[in-house]
């Protein structure tokens, strides 16, 4: 079973990785959508600056997809999604993954999974949460991961 392939597609030759986030949108914060208001148009412009990856959500990715050529930039998908972005913290604070987020990943040709561990003042329960997003997280790649693996044979 190798990563070879998805790794090759993330890292330069130097063994470098520059990834532009653009998931901003994901997380409710309007201050965090200037310049990026129009996805399509920002995902294209990064595209021409030539990073290797940028991070999307689900929503975002379809754009990205929709750009063709053989040198394309590879998807990190953001798998996550948490309220605590804001200048103000609501009295409930949550790190959620998305449904079937590693099928998601994969449909969408994405080279890695990206996932929050928030590590807040006070904030046990949502450490936990993300914690607990990190193994289910690690567990579904590895379990998708091996059934592509035996599927070859």
């Amino acid at each position: 079973m190798s990563l070879k392939p998805r790794l090759k597609r993330m890292f330069s030759e130097q063994g470098k990785c520059f990834d532009v986030a653009i998931d901003h949108g994901f997380f409710n914060e309007a201050s965090f959508l200037s310049g990026i208001e129009n996805m399509k148009q920002a995902i294209s412009t990064i595209v021409e600056a030539g990073p290797n990856c940028i991070q999307l959500s689900v929503g975002q990715a379809v754009h990205l997809s929709s750009i063709n050529g053989s040198q394309k930039v590879g998807l990190v998908l953001r798998t996550d999604v948490a309220n605590i972005y804001g200048n103000v913290l609501p009295s409930y604070l949550f790190s959620e993954l998305i449904d079937k987020a590693v099928e998601q990943a994969v449909r969408l040709d994405a080279v890695s999974v990206c996932v929050n561990l928030l590590l807040l003042p006070n904030q046990p329960e949502l450490h936990y949460q993300c914690v607990k997003n990190v193994a289910k997280l690690k567990t579904e790649c590895e379990n998708t991961a091996c059934r592509s693996w035996l599927s070859r044979w």
